[in-house]
Protein backbone atom coordinates (compact mmCIF):
# COMPACT_ATOMS: atom_id res chain seq x y z
CA UNK A 1 0.00 0.00 0.00
CA UNK A 2 1.32 3.65 -1.03
CA UNK A 3 1.65 6.01 1.30
CA UNK A 4 -1.61 8.48 1.64
CA UNK A 5 -0.50 12.10 0.73
CA UNK A 6 -1.99 14.79 3.16
CA UNK A 7 -4.19 17.41 1.30
CA UNK A 8 -2.43 20.81 0.94
CA UNK A 9 -3.43 23.23 3.48
CA UNK A 10 -2.73 27.03 3.17
CA UNK A 11 -3.95 30.33 4.91
CA UNK A 12 -4.23 33.44 3.38
CA UNK A 13 -6.26 36.95 3.36
CA UNK A 14 -9.69 37.44 1.94
CA UNK A 15 -12.20 39.92 1.71
CA UNK A 16 -10.33 41.40 4.75
CA UNK A 17 -10.36 38.34 6.64
CA UNK A 18 -7.39 35.86 7.29
CA UNK A 19 -8.45 32.50 6.87
CA UNK A 20 -6.93 29.28 7.98
CA UNK A 21 -7.34 25.77 6.39
CA UNK A 22 -7.79 26.13 2.94
CA UNK A 23 -7.42 23.55 0.82
CA UNK A 24 -5.60 23.69 -2.62
CA UNK A 25 -7.68 20.67 -4.76
CA UNK A 26 -6.71 20.84 -8.38
CA UNK A 27 -9.67 18.31 -8.89
CA UNK A 28 -12.22 20.96 -8.30
CA UNK A 29 -14.00 22.90 -11.32
CA UNK A 30 -15.04 25.82 -8.64
CA UNK A 31 -13.74 27.90 -5.62
CA UNK A 32 -15.89 26.50 -2.59
CA UNK A 33 -16.56 28.71 0.48
CA UNK A 34 -18.17 26.32 3.18
CA UNK A 35 -21.61 27.67 4.64
CA UNK A 36 -19.71 27.83 8.70
CA UNK A 37 -17.14 30.00 7.30
CA UNK A 38 -19.32 32.18 5.26
CA UNK A 39 -21.07 33.18 8.68
CA UNK A 40 -18.73 34.57 10.33
CA UNK A 41 -17.37 37.38 7.02
CA UNK A 42 -18.73 40.71 7.99
CA UNK A 43 -22.09 41.74 7.07
CA UNK A 44 -21.21 43.93 4.28
CA UNK A 45 -19.66 41.29 3.03
CA UNK A 46 -22.00 38.82 3.40
CA UNK A 47 -24.71 40.91 1.39
CA UNK A 48 -22.28 41.15 -1.47
CA UNK A 49 -23.50 36.80 -2.35
CA UNK A 50 -26.03 36.38 -5.43
CA UNK A 51 -27.92 33.61 -6.34
CA UNK A 52 -26.15 30.79 -7.95
CA UNK A 53 -26.02 30.24 -11.75
CA UNK A 54 -24.88 26.24 -12.01
CA UNK A 55 -24.70 23.42 -9.77
CA UNK A 56 -22.15 21.31 -8.47
CA UNK A 57 -21.32 17.41 -9.23
CA UNK A 58 -19.82 15.39 -7.20
CA UNK A 59 -17.55 12.22 -8.46
CA UNK A 60 -20.69 9.86 -7.88
CA UNK A 61 -22.76 12.08 -9.54
CA UNK A 62 -24.73 13.67 -7.14
CA UNK A 63 -25.98 17.67 -7.31
CA UNK A 64 -26.09 20.03 -4.69
CA UNK A 65 -27.54 23.85 -5.82
CA UNK A 66 -24.67 26.07 -3.80
CA UNK A 67 -26.49 28.41 -1.08
CA UNK A 68 -25.07 31.22 -3.84
CA UNK A 69 -22.08 32.56 -5.13
CA UNK A 70 -19.74 35.99 -4.26
CA UNK A 71 -16.72 37.69 -5.65
CA UNK A 72 -13.87 38.21 -2.81
CA UNK A 73 -10.08 39.12 -3.34
CA UNK A 74 -7.77 36.36 -2.05
CA UNK A 75 -4.57 37.28 -1.11
CA UNK A 76 -1.81 34.87 -0.61
CA UNK A 77 1.72 35.17 0.97
CA UNK A 78 3.14 37.67 3.32
CA UNK A 79 3.81 41.97 3.13
CA UNK A 80 6.87 41.50 1.02
CA UNK A 81 6.06 38.39 -0.96
CA UNK A 82 2.55 37.85 -2.45
CA UNK A 83 0.23 37.31 -4.99
CA UNK A 84 -3.58 38.62 -5.40
CA UNK A 85 -6.36 38.22 -7.36
CA UNK A 86 -10.08 37.55 -7.68
CA UNK A 87 -11.87 34.30 -7.55
CA UNK A 88 -15.19 33.39 -7.35
CA UNK A 89 -17.07 31.21 -4.90
CA UNK A 90 -19.84 29.09 -4.49
CA UNK A 91 -21.42 29.15 -0.69
CA UNK A 92 -21.68 25.50 -0.30
CA UNK A 93 -23.82 24.11 2.78
CA UNK A 94 -21.56 20.69 3.85
CA UNK A 95 -19.88 19.74 6.66
CA UNK A 96 -16.35 19.83 5.97
CA UNK A 97 -13.25 20.10 8.20
CA UNK A 98 -11.87 23.15 5.65
CA UNK A 99 -13.20 26.82 5.26
CA UNK A 100 -12.56 26.93 1.31
CA UNK A 101 -11.84 25.06 -1.37
CA UNK A 102 -9.40 26.70 -4.07
CA UNK A 103 -9.76 24.81 -7.47
CA UNK A 104 -8.60 24.92 -10.98
CA UNK A 105 -10.01 28.34 -12.00
CA UNK A 106 -8.38 29.90 -8.81
CA UNK A 107 -5.11 28.21 -9.30
CA UNK A 108 -4.87 29.43 -13.28
CA UNK A 109 -5.63 33.51 -11.70
CA UNK A 110 -2.36 32.76 -9.52
CA UNK A 111 -0.56 30.82 -12.02
CA UNK A 112 0.50 28.52 -9.67
CA UNK A 113 1.94 25.20 -9.57
CA UNK A 114 1.04 22.71 -6.54
CA UNK A 115 2.07 19.24 -5.87
CA UNK A 116 0.19 17.19 -2.83
CA UNK A 117 3.65 14.82 -3.15
CA UNK A 118 5.97 17.60 -1.57
CA UNK A 119 3.37 19.47 -0.06
CA UNK A 120 4.00 22.62 -2.04
CA UNK A 121 2.79 24.90 -3.88
CA UNK A 122 4.49 27.57 -5.96
CA UNK A 123 3.55 31.07 -7.76
CA UNK A 124 4.97 33.65 -9.44
CA UNK A 125 5.32 37.13 -7.36
CA UNK A 126 7.07 40.22 -7.97
CA UNK A 127 10.64 39.63 -8.86
CA UNK A 128 10.11 35.57 -8.80
CA UNK A 129 8.82 32.78 -7.54
CA UNK A 130 7.39 32.17 -3.94
CA UNK A 131 7.40 28.76 -3.01
CA UNK A 132 4.62 27.99 0.56
CA UNK A 133 5.02 24.84 2.21
CA UNK A 134 1.75 23.25 3.16
CA UNK A 135 0.55 23.32 7.33
CA UNK A 136 1.41 20.56 8.99
CA UNK A 137 -0.83 20.66 11.95
CA UNK A 138 -3.74 21.03 9.96
CA UNK A 139 -3.80 17.87 8.02
CA UNK A 140 -3.58 15.88 10.89
CA UNK A 141 -6.24 17.03 12.46
CA UNK A 142 -8.51 16.70 9.04
CA UNK A 143 -7.13 12.94 8.86
CA UNK A 144 -8.27 12.76 12.86
CA UNK A 145 -11.46 13.77 12.45
CA UNK A 146 -13.03 10.86 11.88
CA UNK A 147 -13.31 7.91 14.10
CA UNK A 148 -13.31 4.22 13.35
CA UNK A 149 -17.14 3.93 13.87
CA UNK A 150 -17.27 6.85 10.73
CA UNK A 151 -15.33 3.99 8.22
CA UNK A 152 -17.67 2.63 5.91
CA UNK A 153 -17.89 -1.34 6.26
CA UNK A 154 -15.68 -3.51 4.09
CA UNK A 155 -16.46 -4.89 1.16
CA UNK A 156 -15.89 -7.73 -1.08
CA UNK A 157 -13.49 -6.37 -3.36
CA UNK A 158 -13.11 -8.03 -7.07
CA UNK A 159 -10.94 -7.20 -9.69
CA UNK A 160 -12.16 -4.61 -12.67
CA UNK A 161 -11.27 -4.95 -16.03
CA UNK A 162 -10.26 -1.38 -17.05
CA UNK A 163 -9.34 -0.01 -20.57
CA UNK A 164 -6.57 2.73 -21.24
CA UNK A 165 -7.70 5.69 -22.89
CA UNK A 166 -5.76 8.95 -24.74
CA UNK A 167 -6.63 12.10 -23.21
CA UNK A 168 -4.59 14.22 -25.57
CA UNK A 169 -5.10 14.06 -28.97
CA UNK A 170 -1.20 16.03 -29.18
CA UNK A 171 0.40 13.63 -27.27
CA UNK A 172 -1.10 9.68 -27.55
CA UNK A 173 1.32 8.72 -24.70
CA UNK A 174 -0.50 10.11 -21.87
CA UNK A 175 -3.37 7.80 -21.19
CA UNK A 176 -5.28 7.09 -18.12
CA UNK A 177 -7.18 3.62 -17.39
CA UNK A 178 -11.52 4.06 -17.14
CA UNK A 179 -14.01 0.80 -16.22
CA UNK A 180 -14.78 -1.56 -18.81
CA UNK A 181 -18.29 -2.25 -17.80
CA UNK A 182 -18.94 1.48 -18.20
CA UNK A 183 -22.22 1.83 -20.64
CA UNK A 184 -21.31 3.06 -23.71
CA UNK A 185 -23.23 6.85 -22.90
CA UNK A 186 -21.00 6.91 -19.65
CA UNK A 187 -17.88 6.43 -20.84
CA UNK A 188 -17.88 8.92 -23.40
CA UNK A 189 -19.55 11.64 -21.15
CA UNK A 190 -15.73 10.90 -19.02
CA UNK A 191 -13.80 10.55 -21.77
CA UNK A 192 -15.11 14.11 -22.68
CA UNK A 193 -14.64 15.43 -18.91
CA UNK A 194 -11.01 14.24 -18.80
CA UNK A 195 -10.23 15.61 -22.00
CA UNK A 196 -11.44 19.22 -20.67
CA UNK A 197 -9.69 18.61 -17.53
CA UNK A 198 -6.29 17.32 -19.09
CA UNK A 199 -4.37 20.26 -17.48
CA UNK A 200 -4.60 18.56 -14.25
CA UNK A 201 -2.48 16.17 -14.69
CA UNK A 202 1.16 16.16 -13.80
CA UNK A 203 2.70 14.22 -16.64
CA UNK A 204 6.62 14.82 -15.01
CA UNK A 205 7.79 15.58 -11.89
CA UNK A 206 9.33 19.13 -10.56
CA UNK A 207 11.41 19.56 -8.43
CA UNK A 208 11.61 22.50 -4.56
CA UNK A 209 13.93 23.85 -2.19
CA UNK A 210 12.95 22.08 1.06
CA UNK A 211 12.35 24.93 2.76
CA UNK A 212 8.95 26.63 4.55
CA UNK A 213 8.91 29.06 1.88
CA UNK A 214 11.52 30.46 -0.62
CA UNK A 215 11.73 33.25 -3.24
CA UNK A 216 13.93 32.91 -6.17
CA UNK A 217 14.38 35.97 -8.39
CA UNK A 218 14.20 35.88 -12.02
Amino acid sequence: MGEQKAPLIIEAEIGGHQVHRMCIDGGSSFEILYEHCFDRLRLEIRNQMVPATTSLVGFSGEIKWPLGQITLLVKVGDDEHSTSTWMDFMVVRSTSTFNRIIGRPGLRKMKAAPSTTHGMIKFPVMGGTLTLRSSKIIPIKCAMISGPEDQPPPVNKVKEERNKVAINPKHPEQTVMIGSDLTKKTKSKLCNLLQRSVDIFAWTPWKYEGRSWQIVRT
